[in-house]
């Protein structure tokens, strides 16, 4: 193991706790989670006994939540709290908390295939799955907790603005000089090294899971852009949503760039509702995707054939996606309420050279290979419920109140709702969307309710925080 990746994924709760001394509370979390995801090393963890492996999503998420929970909670007595997040959303966390325990109960049985053997689930298996759930859901309990209100939502906004553009600094490198930036620090390269040669260039990678992670995070940072450039009109908003258009660009992923023309106009031009119904058309469409595959309402060949017509290779590569979603999914229908467990039990090896013979590429595939359709539905559900819980709250009209603040939210769903679709083709589920997902839940609890909101505050109050002192936290 790399001991420089060692050392920094050991050493990041300090990171975090220095960011809570010095930071107001919500813009601490958004840093901690936020830069961790973009700068810990990937593929490396910390094993500890009788506890699953800790990485780059999990450690961040774990160290706030220890500052939010109990270091610095005397801090929150005098601040307003968020609404309750309803017994729908509560019913569904629990479906998720119970889905790996069933699953572990309904497979004790091993699995032999020739030289493989893929051992049965136990019990202890299942709690430490239902650990790995729960620390990969902090950041959707925390951004409901922090970001339910209008300054969260606009703070979550900029800080991605911010950390992706600095980001882009390391991105235009790896497009000049190969991706070469994990192995200077860390020592080693994190994926594939094919992956990210496209078009006769590199796509960036820089500390990230895959190139097309990089260009998603990308894509919804430029909506961001053009959401605080419309509320803001000015020469610099405007440039930085430009560049971050181009940079999304020098991306070379046709799934980022297909979402960009889609949801780019809505957000610079569209009424905030039409932005959200849009976001819950889409998400509708990401999450009933496993149903619609069978129909003809979706025309598989169809894309296959227009991918063909414009690029031979990303034809292919589309083709070998559908051929082993079908394969995999016809093995998940074969235990599909709970699902196989894990150990690559949803998986097909080569009998012989015992060597991987599928490959799982979208997050559904996944999910329902792994927990079955109880925690698909679970999973999916919970990311497709803020989205709608906002359409049910903003108010209509042509001019809706506080049309800046609806110009955000509205944003923030289609950045959900363009993740949820990217879910489709890629495992791109990260902390990111989590904590997206709790803060777009939390304000439109707050807009259902008509919770306060200190909705009086200037757009730079709301912004910048007071001068924080220091304060000890150690």
């Amino acid at each position: 193991m790399p001991i420089l990746a060692l050392m920094v994924l050991l050493t990041w709760p300090v990171v975090v706790a220095v960011l809570f001394q010095r930071m107001e509370r919500e813009r601490a979390l958004i840093w901690s989670i936020f830069a961790g995801y973009l700068l810990l090393p990937q593929l490396v963890e910390i094993d500890l006994p009788a506890f699953p492996g800790l990485n780059k999503h999990m450690i961040p998420a774990l160290a706030a939540a220890v500052m939010v929970y109990f270091v610095t909670r005397d801090q929150a007595r005098d601040e307003p709290a968020p609404p309750p997040m309803g017994p729908w959303v509560l019913l569904l966390v629990a479906l998720n908390f119970i889905s790996p325990i069933m699953t572990a109960i309904t497979n004790p049985d091993p699995l032999i295939d020739g030289i493989n053997y893929r051992p049965g689930m136990s019990i202890s298996q299942g709690i430490a799955d239902l650990i790995v759930q729960a620390l990969l859901f902090l950041p959707f309990f925390m951004g409901y907790r922090l970001l339910w209100n209008a300054k969260g939502a606009e703070l979550w906004i900029r800080c991605l603005l911010l950390g992706v553009l600095w980001y882009s600094i390391p991105m235009l490198a790896e497009l000049r000089l190969s991706p070469q930036i994990n192995v200077w620090v860390y020592g080693y390269f994190q994926h594939d090294f094919i992956q990210t040669i496209r078009y006769g260039g590199y796509r960036p990678i820089v500390f990230l899971e895959h190139p097309l992670w990089v260009a998603l995070m990308t894509m919804t940072a430029f909506l961001s852009a053009i959401a605080i450039a419309r509320n803001d009109r000015t020469r610099r908003n405007l440039l930085i949503a430009i560049y971050l258009g181009c940079i999304v660009f020098l991306c070379k992923s046709a799934g980022a760039l297909l979402q960009s023309l889609m949801a780019a106009p809505l957000v610079a031009f569209a009424r905030p509702r039409v932005m959200v119904l849009v976001a819950a058309l889409v998400a509708t469409v990401a999450f009933s995707y496993p149903t619609l595959r069978t129909t003809p309402w979706m025309p598989l060949q169809g894309v296959v054939d227009l991918a063909m017509s414009i690029s031979p290779d990303r034809g292919q590569s589309l083709e070998f996606r559908l051929m082993n979603e079908e394969a995999l999914l016809e093995r998940a229908m074969e235990r599909p309420v709970f699902g196989w467990g894990g150990w690559g039990r949803p998986l097909f090896y080569d009998p012989y050279s015992g060597r991987l013979a599928s490959v799982p590429d979208g997050q559904w595939v996944i999910m329902v290979g792994a927990r079955g359709i109880f925690g698909y539905l679970a999973q999916f559900l919970l990311l497709l419920t803020p989205i709608f819980a906002l359409l049910r709250a903003m108010p209509g009209g042509r001019n809706p109140p506080r049309k800046k603040e609806m110009v955000v939210l509205g944003a923030v769903a289609l950045m959900l709702a363009m993740n949820m679709l990217d879910l489709i083709p890629n495992a791109t589920m990260t902390p990111l969307t989590w904590l997206t997902a709790g803060a777009l839940l939390g304000n439109a609890r707050r807009l259902r309710q008509g919770a306060s909101d200190q909705a009086d505050l200037t757009a730079a109050e709301r912004i910048l925080p007071k001068k924080a002192g220091l304060r000890t936290v150690l």
